[in-house]
């Protein structure tokens, strides 16, 4: 009896200094929001889309994009980049042409040349 409470009175000892052990060791949930405060102040942050500016170079690149990757959890590709929502209008502009193009090879190899032609192969009565 005497064992479990000495045991009973070590549990709280114990959990105060293992949460003291976890706390000089965890990280700073709230730095990566401090950086980009500092990164907001300096110019580098764009505020309203929640990335770093377009046109940096460098060292402000680096330091800027090693922020967002600390904060952005998105797996989409466009979403990598501050560029992404630029690169999604050109991708898709791309496509929509690419398969307009698609249609109009298709068009011409599956329907034949008089039926496309209709109006070039028409007779036109008794005029010559």
């Amino acid at each position: 009896m005497a064992f479990s409470s000495s045991a009973v009175v070590m549990r709280p000892a114990l959990r105060k200094l293992s949460s003291r052990f976890a706390s000089t060791h965890a990280q700073d949930p709230l730095q990566a929001f401090r950086e980009i405060n500092k990164l907001a102040s300096e110019g580098k942050w764009d505020n309203i889309n929640n990335k770093p500016k377009l046109f940096l170079y460098g060292r402000d690149k680096a330091e800027a994009y090693s922020t967002f990757k600390k904060i952005n959890t998105s797996t989409d590709f466009f979403e990598q980049s501050a560029w992404g929502m630029y690169m999604k209008v050109i991708w898709r502009i791309g496509a929509f042409l690419a398969a307009i193009k698609v249609g109009v090879v298709a068009y011409e190899s599956i329907v034949p040349e008089e039926k496309r032609l209709h109006y070039k192969y028409r007779h036109h009565g008794n005029h010559h």
